[in-house]
């Protein structure tokens, strides 16, 4: 039997007056931080990107009361250690595919996504975002295609990235919880997000929110992400300085037109440190 709070919520939208997800517009600032320390939470911007599980649930009330969105990190193409459901993705091996040494993370392993008991799991996740208060969420390593097809056979493609991510995209936005009801009484669901995977960004750009890039002015792939800001999506982007240390380039290189740029210290971390481009080149 529905519940009274969801049949409240069905006639609010019925009316007209219930919104949908949050849907950050082309240009909105934005911090990101991934280590468990996210440094102050008065920066001049209006959403910060923070790791799902080393914040609580107070960190993003504080963020809230601050005026701030909160889009939260997680991984939903590899295994990571030490996260408090990494016992049950291993529970099966054949979900589990060869190891991120080559990219620098040997500790992790790309994700059977087309396995349903894997998008399971992912969604599990989404319920946490949203218990914990979070308004979106940014799902990392999705492109096991480019990546020999994350070890399985057959191989991942692009078209099971796609198809993984619209089965998370219509969770994520149709979700609720009464907690983030009494926070957003008009909205429903989170927004999503796409992170990195170019090759996919013409397939996804509909159906998600933005698109969290790295490093595309340090490769001249820029315009690869454009057409998100073509369907009035942000793009938030990262450039590196130890990678590239041309801010002015990083922050207004080519095809950026819409970005909201930030400049981080390495690839190899995301702290709380940042560099916000300046007003104009």
């Amino acid at each position: 039997m529905p519940s009274i709070l969801s049949i409240s919520l069905l006639a609010l939208c019925i009316i007209g007056s219930c919104s949908a997800w949050y849907q950050p517009a082309v240009g909105t600032s934005w911090q990101c931080a991934l280590d468990p320390d996210i440094g102050s939470l008065d920066l001049p911007v209006e959403i910060y990107d923070i790791d799902l599980y080393t914040n609580s649930a107070s960190v993003i009330d504080q963020l809230h009361q601050k005026g701030k969105q909160v889009i939260c990190y997680f991984s939903a193409g590899t295994y990571e250690p030490n996260r408090p459901d990494s016992a049950e993705i291993k529970a099966d091996k054949a979900d589990v595919g060869k190891s991120l040494a080559d990219e620098g993370w040997p500790e992790e392993n790309w994700l059977n996504i087309r396995s349903d008991r894997i998008v399971d799991i992912m969604k599990k996740r989404i319920d946490t975002a949203l218990a914990k208060g979070c308004d979106g969420v940014d799902p990392d390593n999705v492109d096991s295609y480019d990546n020999g097809g994350g070890g399985f056979t057959p191989p991942l493609t692009s078209q099971d990235s796609i198809a993984y991510l619209r089965n998370l995209t219509t969770y994520a936005h149709t979700a609720t919880s009464s907690k983030h009801r009494r926070r957003n009484p008009r909205t429903t669901g989170l927004g999503i997000g796409l992170k990195n995977a170019g090759a996919i960004v013409k397939d996804t750009a509909g159906f998600l929110d933005w698109v969290v890039n790295e490093q595309c002015v340090q490769y001249d792939e820029c315009s690869t992400f454009q057409p998100f800001i073509g369907k009035g999506k942000p793009v938030f982007h990262i450039e590196y300085k130890k990678q590239s240390k041309n801010v002015t380039k990083d922050c207004f290189g080519p095809d950026t037109g819409g970005f909201s740029t930030i400049i981080k210290p390495d690839e190899s971390d995301l702290p709380a440190a940042v560099t916000f481009c300046p007003a104009g080149p």
